[in-house]
């Protein structure tokens, strides 16, 4: 990872530090804070109108076709990580968006900005909700162009602000099968 791309990642997270801790200076800030901690089996874990921040690790494999997905070496691919927003609309339907960096040599700063709809499936007693994921946005590195894809996650709620998640999305780019490619993210999901 180069420098620029270093600096630039830590002082997006204490952009994005700085911005969680505003959104609730105002209420109670030891509350928000202290509630990551805490573990009530009784509140729900899944609302409507949920607010959400992503912090991940990410890995980008390049695709020729969808058949090939499990043929490739995972040496081929590119680490990397990014930050992404979420709103729930409802409790099942919520939108969001994200950008995502690699440390793929002579890439540009942000490999790919892409919008989602995502469909989950909360099974509140055990803090696990599946969902699907459509999304669709433009990819930055290797060249410009626009990328569709879809995949499968799931998002595991510790509580109602911290959780985990992972998924996967295959993106198809239009100029051509050489730009298809893997993303596999992997991080913490800060819920306000």
């Amino acid at each position: 990872m180069t420098m620029k791309k270093w600096i630039l990642s830590v002082s997006v997270f204490f952009v994005a530090a700085g911005i969680v801790h505003a959104a609730h200076i105002w209420d109670d800030p030891s509350a928000w804070w202290s509630g990551h901690l805490s573990y009530d089996e009784n509140t729900p874990k899944f609302t409507a109108q949920e607010f959400s921040l992503d912090l991940f690790g990410s890995y980008i494999n390049p695709e020729g076709e969808f058949h090939e997905v499990f043929e490739h070496n995972i040496r081929h691919g590119y680490w990397g990580g990014g930050v992404g927003a979420n709103y729930f609309i409802t409790r099942e339907l919520g939108v969001g968006a994200d950008f995502n960096m690699s440390d793929k040599e002579g890439a540009r700063l942000v490999d790919d900005v892409v919008g989602s709809v995502m469909l989950r499936f909360p099974i509140e007693s055990i803090g696990l909700a599946p969902y699907l994921i459509g999304s669709g946005g433009r990819a930055i590195s290797p060249i410009y162009q626009w990328t569709y894809g879809c995949g499968v996650g799931l998002d595991l709620r510790f509580n109602p602000t911290t959780g985990i998640f992972s998924d996967a999305r295959y993106f198809f780019g239009d100029q051509g099968t050489i730009y298809n490619r893997l993303l596999i993210r992997m991080g913490l999901r800060l819920i306000f």
